[in-house]
């Protein structure tokens, strides 16, 4: 390693761990000292670094209070010291640390708020891709049906929730004057998010549109959404299954329909 690039990671890890041991790589003199020039390099960094994350999750730093979330960030920055250039992934592991580390394991409404918070910026950052129209599903010939495969939106996630975490989230958004208590709901809700139109959307999902989204998402046929949808619905479940698709795609949610041609 060439001495400048030895100074430099010297230099990285006295900023980044609050070491001193670089002080002695500083000339003296100056109206500032060499322990403060090096304090203002490792205040700057902690500093920008709690910016970001106040910046990535809003509702979780309205959950915590500034303080609580302040102490937040300085414990998760020292678990999870910036490793990318971007800073735009610096948060990608706080659902886990909240879910793993006392006294945020005991409050598990924390890490699902940080998983939908942080599932903003996934959606939003996927790639580009085209969108179906109900024309398109409409000018499907019908021998085509049995083998019709779904391609969903890059942006597309489905999710899982035991904590009222959306209804949260939008209340502290919208600046309602009495927020959203956190609650653990009764059952397991799905919240599914996406992007259209260089907007953001999200929305809850009944039981049946979560279980069939899956089944869709993992590229099976038509025909096995419509029998998913049997056990509850019955002769109905053609009906259901189409009136689905047809959300998807005006949301959409739909990228391209994939099938195989028969013979013929």
């Amino acid at each position: 390693m060439s001495d400048l690039k030895q100074l430099q990671a010297l230099f990285q890890n006295a900023v980044m761990k609050e070491e001193r041991d670089f002080l002695s790589h500083i000339e003296p003199g100056g109206k500032i000292s060499p322990e403060r020039r090096l304090y203002i390099y490792q205040h700057a960094y902690r500093a920008r670094l709690r910016d970001v994350l106040a910046e990535d999750f809003p509702v979780l730093h309205a959950m915590l209070g500034d303080e609580g979330f302040l102490g937040l960030c300085n414990r998760y920055i020292d678990a999870h010291p910036s490793s990318h250039p971007s800073l735009r992934y610096f948060g990608r592991e706080l659902e886990n640390f909240l879910a793993r580390e006392a006294p945020y394991d005991s409050q598990p409404v924390l890490a699902e708020m940080a998983r939908f918070e942080w599932t903003f910026h996934d959606v939003f950052d996927a790639c580009d891709g085209a969108c179906v129209t109900v024309e398109n599903v409409m000018e499907l010939p019908a021998a085509l049906w049995t083998t019709l495969r779904l391609a969903f939106h890059p942006s597309v996630r489905l999710a899982a929730y035991d904590w009222n975490v959306a209804a949260v989230w939008a209340s502290v958004q919208d600046e309602a004057d009495q927020p959203e208590i956190p609650e653990q709901m009764p059952g397991t809700s799905h919240i599914l998010q996406w992007r259209h139109e260089l907007k953001s959307f999200y929305r809850t999902v009944d039981r049946d549109e979560a279980a069939v989204l899956r089944i869709a998402m993992g590229q099976k046929a038509f025909p096995e959404i419509c029998q998913t949808l049997a056990g509850e619905h019955g002769d109905q479940a053609p009906v259901r299954a189409a009136e689905l698709l047809k959300t998807w795609v005006v949301e959409g949610l739909v990228e391209s329909l994939d099938y195989m041609k028969m013979p013929g």
